[in-house]
């Protein structure tokens, strides 16, 4: 009997607290191999060589290569959803909270951002649409909803589109970790933990002097 066919049977499965570490394993290992390579460039063995068990508990876990590459993704997609929920808002959030956390999570994760360009950006195919669909199903619908419910209030300016609203702040977010050696080496700025704060500040603050609408009565 082949060891798939043994995993399908219950034989040898990782339990309780192995499971767990094996599945963290694989997605360690996953994240690893998929930052210097693309999708393709990858294989199930590699990965499971990284995390140092039997390429067969990839299939057990996440179904196939694709499922454990969009797992990955998902893992840091559900860490944003995570950061809202610990805002104490109910579900809810603020503009300028996405801002400071997912500003945070990218100094966190900053292989993401390259990583997105390189596989949603310059690929295609069926596992670039899963991601998208990733992206779609979590916090993007609802930061768009966000943003049309700020406008629909009067709390942002009623001229503004919901959608180019959205690529700005996302543009002011991601970029400086996209062109991090350009900061680095141009502007002499360390993405550290001090230098990440006064950033997401920054963007909060430039953001809402964009798009909040001017007091009634204000000159100019």
């Amino acid at each position: 009997m082949s060891k798939p066919q043994q995993l399908r049977n219950n034989v040898g499965r990782p339990t309780g607290k192995d499971n767990d570490k094996v599945r963290s394993q694989l997605l360690n290992a996953a994240r690893e191999h998929f930052i210097q390579n693309e999708f393709k460039a990858v294989s199930v063995r590699q990965i499971a060589e990284t995390a140092g068990v039997n390429a067969a508990m990839v299939s057990y876990y996440f179904g196939s290569k694709q499922g454990l590459y969009l797992a990955m993704v998902k893992e840091l997609l559900s860490s944003l959803e995570a950061s809202f929920s610990e805002l104490g808002h109910a579900g809810e959030f603020t503009l300028e909270d996405f801002s400071r956390n997912y500003t945070h999570i990218l100094a966190a994760n900053p292989w993401w951002p390259n990583f997105m360009i390189r596989e949603v950006l310059f690929s295609e195919g069926e596992t670039r649409d899963a991601v998208v669909k990733i992206f779609a199903e979590t916090f993007s619908g609802r930061l768009l909803g966000k943003i049309k419910q700020e406008i629909e209030s009067g709390h942002y300016r009623n001229d503004l589109n919901p959608a180019l609203t959205m690529i700005s702040l996302m543009g002011m977010t991601v970029f400086p970790f996209i062109a991090k050696p350009m900061l680095q080496q141009v502007l002499q700025v360390e993405l550290d933990e001090n230098a990440v704060e006064m950033m997401a500040n920054h963007n909060v603050s430039l953001f809402q002097h964009g798009v909040l609408e001017p007091a009634s009565g204000s000159g100019g």
